[in-house]
C-alpha cells in the first residue's frame, strides 16, 4: 500500500503575513553565537544530556566548517546579528482556548484555525522558536500515530529520535546542517505506524516574528511500510466599499482578477481573498474630506497614517507610516492616494474597438478619440449633462442661460460629429443640443455608458496629461458646476458616485486638494455628492476652468497634497465589541487597496529592514514499499536567508515524491535529496523557483542511486524577472552494483525580460555501466510571436502571457492539490505582472 505524505506549506501572499505581534516573549537568549547560548538553550528546555552532547558536538562542527563559497552570495550573513532561541509562551498549549490572546490572534488572522475546523487530522503551530499550539483528533492517537513538535518527541520518545536524528542529515553535512544540529528548536515529529491510513491531512505551520531571528526547526518523519498520510505545512467588515477599476465594490463581493487602486496610485489584480470570524473590538474611523466614509476594521488592521505631531496645530512634514487602527487617533492623519497614470506611447488619438450589445450593425468599428484638449472638454460636457438615446442620438442638456457653454458645446459637436446639432427651443428653462450620429453615439455609450447610472470615466481619460485633464475638468464642472461668490467656493455635484469621484481624481492629479460631501435629497432620497474645493486652490482652479475668483486668503485648510497622497484628518474614533465576520483579500505586488476611500494594508514573516535566518534540516524515512510525498511552498519575506537541508532514505520497493516551491525570501539554497537505497526504489524531485528584483534561488536536487534497478526523475522549472536569479545545482549519482539504474533531469527556465539571469550547474557521476542517464536543459522567454498567436484569438496581452508561463508550470501545479494550485496559480501571475517581453 502507499504512504502519502505531503508537507505543504500553507500558500499566503506575502503582505497577508506582513505584520507583527506585540509580545511579551517569556524567554530569549542574548544576540549572537556560543557554547553559553546552546547550554542555555537546552537547560530552558530541560533536555537529557544526550541532547546537550549532541548540540555541543554540532556546535563545534560548525566553528570548523567552511562557509559555502559557491551558490548564492552569503557575504553579508552576519551569524552574531541573530537571537537563537525566543519562547512566546511559558507552555505549549493542548486546546485552542489555551493559546495566549497575542498569538492566537497572529494564527487566526493567517487563517490556521480555520483550516483546522475544516479538514485537518491535526496541525503544530510554531511562533518564531517553539510550538505553542498542537493538537491530533482522537481517532488517529488511538492508531499509535504520533504527531507532536520536536521537544516533545525528545521528551515522549526519546528512543526513536535519537535513533533517526542525523542518521539521514549527519552533522557534518554542511554548515548550516550543523548550525541546526546545536540550535534547533520546535519543529515537527511524525511517526505513522504499519498499515495506518490517514485520510485527512495534519498541518505544520511556521512564522518567524520577531526580528533578527534565527529559526531553526528539525523534522523527521517516519511512515512505516503501508501507512499513507497527507501533512500540510503550512479586516474589514461585510459592506466596506473597495475601489476598483469598475467602481466600487462591498468588500465580501471581492473576486480574483478584481483590479483594485493601491497606496501607489496603481490599479493592482487581487490574488486571494479571506473570511473570517472574529470577535472583538471594532474600530470605526471618520475623517474630514469624505462624509460619505466610515472605516469599519478590526483593531489590528493596518491602516497608511502619519501621525498628527501637535494636537492643534497642523503638520509640516508628512511621512506616512502602517498602524493598526488600535494605535490611530482623532487628529491624525489618513491617507488618500494620487492616482499614478499608466505609462502609455504617446499618440494624437486613442483608438477603441466598438462592439455594440444588440446593436443592428453587429460588427466592430474602429472609433478614434482625439487626444486634444477640445474633445476631452466635450467629455466633461457628456458626462455632466449628456446622455445616449435609441443609439443614434447623442444629447447634452444646459440651462438656457448658459449661453457661452450652449455655443462652445455645439460647436464641439459639430467638429468631432462631423454635421451641426439640431439645438431645440427653450424648454422649463434649459435647452438641448442633439446630435444625430450613429457612429458617436454608439462609441459614446459604449466606451463611457449611456446614462447616469451607468456612466464610468475609463483610465484613458484620467491618466491624460494635465492639459488635457484640466480640459476634462472644466467641461464638468461647465456641466454640473457652481460658483459661490459670497463664500468664495468652488462646487461640483453629481447623483453619480462614479463621475464624482472622477472628478476629484483629476483634481489630485492637477495637485487640487478637495473634499466629498455626501447628503440625501428629499424625496425620493436620492443620493448626491458634492466636491469642494479646498479654498487655497480656488484661484488655481479658477484659472482653468475660466471663473475668475479671489485668491483664497483663509489658510486654515484641514487637507494636504503632495504628489503621491491627499493627507485628511481623522474627525472621530469610536470602539465597539462584535462577533462577526470580516474579510480581507491580498494584492499583488503594492500589497494594498483602498477601502473606504484611504488606504489599507493586506493583513508570513514581517517585513524587517534587517535579515532575518532560517535554517531547517527535514529528515525522512520510507519504508520497504511505502510512498511519501513531502511538498513545500516557502514564501518568507525577501528579508530572510533560507538555507534548508532535505533528504530521505528509500528503502525496497518504497518511493519518494519532493515538490518544491520558492517564492519568497530574499536568498534561498536548498537542494531536496533522495538516497535510493533499497532495489528498485524510486524518486522524484518537482521544483520550481521564481526571482524577482533582489532574489537570488540557487535550488536543485540530488538523486543518489545505491541499489540496482532504482529510478529517479528531476524536474526544474525556474521563472526570473528584472534583476532576480534563478540556478539549478544538481546531482546525480550512480555508485558500483547499482545495475539498471535510471535517471532523468529536465531543466526549463522561462526569461521575463533582458535584465533577468537564469543559470544551470549539473553533476552526473555514473560508476556504472548498466545505467541509463539523461539530461537536457533549455532557456526561453515569452516570444513577441506567441503572444501575437493568442492575441489574434481573443485574448489580452495579459491573459496570453499567463496562459504561456501556467503551460510552463503545469508539471508542477498539477501535482498540488486544487486550492493550493488555485493559490500557487494566482501568486505566479501576480509576480509576473507586466514583464512580458
Amino acid at each position: 500500500m502507499a504512504n502519502e505524505y505531503d508537507d505543504l506549506r500553507q500558500l499566503k501572499d506575502q503582505a497577508q503575513g506582513d505584520f507583527t505581534t506585540e509580545i511579551d516573549y517569556a524567554y530569549q537568549t542574548r544576540r549572537g553565537l556560543g557554547e553559553d547560548i546552546v547550554r542555555e538553550i537546552s537547560a530552558v528546555k530541560g533536555e537529557p544530556q544526550w541532547m546537550l552532547d549532541f548540540r555541543l558536538k554540532a556546535l563545534d562542527t560548525f566553528m570548523k566548517l567552511p562557509m559555502p563559497t559557491w551558490g548564492a552570495d552569503l557575504g553579508l550573513l552576519n551569524f552574531e546579528e541573530f537571537y537563537y532561541f525566543m519562547r512566546s509562551t511559558e507552555r505549549k498549549a493542548r486546546t485552542w482556548e489555551e493559546v495566549p490572546g497575542a498569538i492566537k490572534d497572529t494564527f487566526e488572522r493567517l487563517g490556521i484555525p480555520e483550516a483546522e475546523r475544516r479538514y485537518l487530522a491535526g496541525v503544530e503551530t510554531q511562533m518564531d522558536s517553539e510550538a505553542v499550539y498542537s493538537s491530533l483528533k482522537a481517532e488517529w492517537e488511538q492508531h499509535g500515530i504520533i504527531f507532536v513538535d520536536m521537544d516533545t518527541a525528545v521528551r515522549e520518545y526519546p528512543d526513536l529520535v535519537r535513533e533517526h536524528i542525523s542518521t539521514v542529515v549527519p552533522i557534518g553535512d554542511n554548515k548550516f546542517a550543523a548550525l541546526n544540529s546545536a540550535f534547533w528548536s520546535g519543529g515537527s515529529f511524525v511517526y505513522v505506524p504499519q498499515g495506518v491510513n490517514v485520510e485527512i491531512p495534519l498541518q505544520a505551520y511556521f512564522r518567524i516574528n520577531a526580528q533578527n531571528l534565527g529559526q531553526f526547526e528539525r523534522t523527521i518523519i517516519i511512515a512505516d511500510e503501508g501507512s499513507n498520510v497527507h501533512y500540510i505545512e503550512g479586516c474589514f467588515l461585510a459592506g466596506a466599499r473597495v475601489r476598483t477599476s469598475q467602481g466600487e465594490k462591498n468588500i465580501e463581493e471581492i473576486v480574483p482578477a478584481d483590479q483594485v487602486l493601491t497606496h501607489e496610485g496603481r490599479w493592482r489584480s487581487v490574488y486571494h481573498t479571506m473570511r473570517r470570524p472574529y470577535g472583538g473590538k471594532i474600530y470605526t474611523l471618520r475623517y474630514y474630506g469624505d462624509s460619505s466614509q466610515a472605516l469599519r476594521v478590526t483593531e489590528e488592521h493596518p491602516l497608511l497614517v502619519v501621525k498628527r505631531r501637535r494636537r492643534h496645530e497642523r503638520n509640516k512634514v508628512f511621512e506616512p507610516q502602517w498602524l493598526p487602527a488600535a494605535e490611530v487617533a482623532v487628529g491624525d492623519y489618513l491617507v488618500i492616494p494620487v492616482r499614478k497614470p499608466v505609462q502609455r506611447q504617446a499618440a494624437p488619438a486613442v483608438m477603441v474597438t466598438v462592439r455594440p450589445q444588440g446593436a443592428r450593425d453587429p460588427i466592430p468599428r474602429q472609433v478614434i478619440f482625439p487626444q486634444e484638449p477640445d474633445f476631452y472638454r466635450l467629455l466633461g460636457y457628456y458626462f455632466a449633462e449628456g446622455h445616449i438615446s435609441n443609439e443614434h442620438y447623442l444629447t447634452l442638456s444646459f440651462s438656457a442661460q448658459e449661453t457661452e457653454y450652449l455655443a462652445d458645446a455645439e460647436a464641439l459637436l459639430a467638429r468631432y460629429g462631423r454635421k451641426s446639432p439640431l439645438t431645440n427651443a427653450e424648454y422649463q428653462g434649459g435647452r438641448t443640443l442633439v446630435l444625430c450620429s450613429t457612429e458617436l453615439a454608439r462609441a459614446f455609450a459604449y466606451e463611457f455608458g449611456s446614462t447616469i447610472a451607468d456612466k464610468h470615466v475609463p483610465d484613458w481619460v484620467l491618466d491624460a496629461e494635465p492639459e488635457l485633464l484640466k480640459a476634462f475638468v472644466c467641461g464638468l464642472w461647465r456641466g454640473d458646476g457652481s460658483y459661490d461668490a459670497h463664500k468664495n467656493m468652488f462646487r461640483f455635484s453629481s447623483i453619480s458616485r462614479n463621475i464624482a469621484y472622477a472628478f476629484r481624481d483629476a483634481l489630485l492629479r492637477l495637485g487640487i486638494a478637495a473634499s466629498v460631501n455626501f447628503s440625501q435629497r428629499h424625496p425620493p432620497r436620492q443620493p448626491m455628492y458634492t466636491i469642494v474645493i479646498a479654498s487655497p486652490y480656488n484661484a488655481v482652479f479658477g484659472a482653468f476652468v475660466g471663473q475668475a475668483a479671489p485668491a483664497g486668503q483663509w489658510g486654515g485648510s484641514p487637507f494636504h497634497i503632495d504628489e503621491n497622497y491627499l493627507y485628511v484628518p481623522i474627525r472621530s474614533v469610536s470602539v465597539e465589541e462584535m462577533e462577526t465576520e470580516v474579510y480581507n483579500f491580498s494584492v499583488e505586488q503594492d500589497e494594498s487597496y483602498v477601502c473606504e476611500g484611504v488606504v489599507s494594508h493586506n493583513c508570513t514573516a514581517p517585513q524587517y529592514s534587517t535579515w532575518a535566518l532560517h535554517t531547517g534540516v527535514i529528515e525522512i524515512f520510507v519504508k520497504k514499499g511505502a510512498h511519501a510525498r513531502y511538498t513545500t511552498i516557502q514564501n518568507w519575506s525577501r528579508n530572510v536567508y533560507n538555507l534548508v537541508t532535505q533528504r530521505a532514505v528509500v528503502e525496497e520497493d518504497g518511493s519518494m515524491t519532493w515538490v518544491d516551491g520558492n517564492l519568497g525570501s530574499g536568498i534561498t539554497m536548498k537542494y531536496p535529496a533522495v538516497v535510493l537505497r533499497g532495489p528498485r526504489a524510486r524518486g522524484e524531485v518537482l521544483s520550481i523557483a521564481f526571482a524577482g528584483d533582489g532574489q537570488h534561488y540557487d535550488a536543485g536536487a540530488k538523486a543518489i542511486h545505491l541499489a540496482p534497478h532504482t529510478t529517479s526523475l528531476i524536474t526544474s522549472k525556474s521563472i526570473s524577472k528584472g534583476q532576480g536569479r534563478s540556478g539549478f545545482r544538481g546531482l546525480v549519482r550512480v555508485v558500483p552494483g547499482a545495475i539498471g539504474a535510471q535517471s532523468k533531469v529536465t531543466c526549463d527556465a522561462l526569461l521575463l525580460d533582458p535584465e533577468s539571469r537564469s543559470d544551470t550547474y549539473p553533476y552526473i557521476d555514473v560508476s556504472e555501466d548498466e545505467a541509463q542517464i539523461e539530461h537536457e536543459a533549455t532557456v526561453s522567454k515569452i516570444s513577441e510571436d506567441q503572444l501575437f498567436y493568442l492575441m489574434s484569438r481573443g485574448l489580452s496581452e495579459k491573459e496570453a502571457s499567463a496562459m504561456i508561463v501556467n503551460g510552463f508550470l503545469e508539471p508542477f501545479v498539477k501535482e498540488l492539490p486544487m486550492e493550493y494550485a488555485v493559490e500557487l496559480n494566482r501568486l505566479i501571475a501576480l509576480q509576473m505582472e507586466g514583464t512580458v517581453g
